[in-house]
């Protein structure tokens, strides 16, 4: 999950002129995420959320870095500080757009990081969980392809843990690169359109 990142930077890329402060204000927030500098990001899309009011997606990415930083750092305390910020940013969203498919796939990888982070007692709790946000994201948007990706490797997981194939699951990851490639551009700006290079990571261990 730490490759998710890669894509995201260049969303504003062709949005240069006449940006509104919106705008410029998301631009450096993913700047400052690219540079290596995840809490100023963080900081900058609440203080953008705030000023925002009732839009969803600078705290949905707010979430998304505390989740992908959870999973390269050992420190106990630090991991549950930063899950427990992402739950909190992911309930704001929440609030301004239900039955998103978008907040649940991030929800759903909110709780896997928990499951990573301690197997023997949050795998027993969150696993039914995680499948049921992964099935009621893809019943939203069953051609969305972050919802094909990680639940698939999601699946791929619980089946290298209790001794199955992983590679059954393959072909789903084939079906999210494909529905990748088919993704229309949504129209509202920063609209989450990334993870291609993760889902082309996992189809080269397919192969």
């Amino acid at each position: 999950m730490k490759f998710i990142v890669i894509t995201l930077i260049f969303l504003t890329a062709n949005t240069i002129h006449s940006q509104t402060a919106y705008e410029k204000g998301m631009a450096k927030a993913f700047e400052l995420w690219e540079n290596k500098s995840p809490d100023e990001a963080i900081n900058l899309f609440e203080r953008i959320a705030k000023a925002e009011k009732e839009n969803w997606i600078p705290y949905y990415y707010a979430a998304q870095i505390h989740i992908t930083t959870s999973f390269n750092i050992k420190e106990a305390t630090e991991i549950e500080s930063r899950l427990k910020k992402a739950q909190n940013y992911i309930n704001e969203a929440k609030t301004f757009s239900t039955d998103n498919a978008e907040i649940l796939i991030m929800e759903a990888m909110l709780n896997t990081a928990y499951v990573a982070y301690n197997p023997s007692v949050y795998g027993p709790t969150l696993s039914a969980k995680i499948e049921a946000l992964y099935q009621k994201a893809k019943n939203l948007e069953p051609n969305n392809p972050r919802a094909i990706l990680y639940h698939a490797e999601w699946n791929m997981g619980a089946a290298k843990f209790w001794g199955k194939d992983p590679m059954s699951f393959c072909p789903e990851i084939e079906k999210a690169i494909l529905y990748f490639e088919k993704e229309p551009k949504n129209k509202i700006a920063f609209y989450p359109s990334w993870g291609v290079h993760q889902a082309e990571r996992v189809q080269k261990n397919c192969n």
